[in-house]
């Protein structure tokens, strides 16, 4: 690129960097718009990247991240390595910009990286960003057609009735037996109380056991509810969809057998 006028700087926390191009690279403190303390160099300019050297052609590192070099050193003494500190200032194309420093990098104590963005090299077909990929169109096809997607359809629902029916039919079975045996406890409890009373007292006696026997699992159901009848508390659930039928069903099936 040509000669970058004026000198574009950059602050950075406590540091302000100011590159010369073809000249020098320098680093300092300010305060209320004036300099404080030492004036640091980060190197003078040595070099610029020779782009028909064969052994930079090698390298390809330029090439690939589209920039352009040149190497400063003789910089100020580092107190941390004893050595002069040196840099390299690498120049990006960016579209419409002003010469500017877009950031300065120290990826070794006192070996800096400065990084300047500028118009002046977008002309150039290496050094220009590519070309952004035209965007393809995605095309969709159904995994089913219709007529397969109803039979899957069809086929989901029939085996969830096929489920809810054996289910059913087991209840009924455990319910018939439970029925059967809590009847006869709540015969030979009543004693000699009326016939009405007894058939009465042991139609309550078996919800009360029956909604005891659930109600571990009321924490679980989609909507528990209650009421009260005389001095009796019953639970019931309010069943919404097929899963939460299927739920409560396992639920009475576990609750029975314990």
């Amino acid at each position: 690129p040509g000669s970058l006028l004026p000198c574009p700087f950059q602050a950075k926390d406590w540091w302000t960097y100011e590159f010369c191009y073809g000249k020098h690279i320098q680093q300092y403190h300010v305060e209320e718009s004036e300099i404080k303390g030492d004036i640091l160099f980060l190197g003078y300019y040595q070099s610029a990247f020779d782009w028909d050297d064969e052994a930079a052609k090698a390298s390809k590192q330029h090439r690939l991240k589209r920039y352009h070099s040149q190497s400063y050193v003789n910089g100020s003494r580092c107190d941390l390595t004893g050595r002069a500190r040196e840099a390299e200032v690498r120049f990006v194309c960016e579209e419409g910009a002003s010469d500017h420093i877009a950031r300065v990098d120290e990826p070794q104590s006192c070996s800096y990286v400065v990084t300047v963005h500028t118009a002046r090299l977008c002309r150039h077909p290496l050094l220009r960003p590519p070309a952004s990929a035209a965007p393809q169109p995605i095309l969709c096809h159904p995994a089913l057609s219709p007529s397969q997607y109803g039979q899957y359809i069809r086929a989901q629902v029939s085996d969830t009735k096929r489920k809810v029916e054996e289910i059913s039919e087991e209840l009924k079975t455990l319910d018939a037996r439970l029925w059967s045996e809590r009847a006869g406890e709540a015969t030979a409890a009543a004693g000699d109380a009326a016939p009405g009373a007894n058939s009465e007292a042991a139609f309550w006696q078996r919800v009360r056991e029956v909604t005891g026997q659930a109600g571990g699992h009321d924490k679980a159901a989609v909507s528990p509810r209650s009421c009260r009848r005389g001095a009796m508390k019953i639970h019931f659930k309010v069943i919404r969809s097929p899963g939460d039928l299927l739920q409560f069903i396992e639920e009475l099936k576990e609750s029975t057998k314990k």
